[in-house]
């Protein structure tokens, strides 16, 4: 049987691609980390039609290390459940350390809707993590917001308290 590395689905409005190199199935099958906490990072406006294009990452002491890429021409839940489920179907049990098609514990995430829907309904077994960055960002944001009332002096000590719980070496 020959080994697939990339397949496109056509919809609607346009083809989703899913990718996982020979490099990468070797990082899903022999980096632990993949099956422990994974990244999906997305970016747009990539190109004239405005695909979105997912980074499927996984942490090693060297930095970020691939497991897959998924192109689609939009970032809307279904379209990311059709683009989970075709990256799925180049992965083996294999995938993710020998967890297989159960995904890895975690998924650190952006603050996208229908990214953590997506994720929930094609690897239901997983945690969904906000990525720090994106939890700091949503506090500065209600820090700042007029609504909430925090005192304008207050707000750049309230950030640092919450810097030293998210960075915490201990519980």
């Amino acid at each position: 049987i020959e080994e697939r590395f990339a397949t496109f689905l056509k919809v609607d409005n346009g083809i989703i691609v899913a990718i996982c190199t020979p490099l990468m199935k070797r990082v899903h099958r022999h980096i632990q980390q993949s099956s422990e906490v994974v990244f999906i990072k997305s970016s747009g406006n990539m190109d004239r039609h405005n695909y979105r294009v997912f980074l499927i990452l996984t942490h090693s002491v060297v930095g970020g290390l691939p497991l897959g890429v998924i192109f689609a021409p939009n970032e809307q839940t279904k379209t990311l459940i059709e683009g989970l489920k075709l990256y799925n179907s180049l992965l083996d049990s294999s995938c993710f350390y020998g967890r297989g098609l159960n995904g890895p514990q975690i998924f650190m995430t952006d603050d996208s809707t229908s990214e953590r829907s997506s994720l929930a309904v094609v690897y239901p077994k997983a945690s969904l993590l906000l990525c720090i960055f994106h939890v700091l960002q949503a506090f500065w944001r209600y820090l700042w917001s007029s609504e909430n009332g925090v005192m304008k002096d207050n707000r750049q000590n309230l950030v640092f308290v919450l810097k030293k719980m998210v960075y915490a070496t201990t519980e």
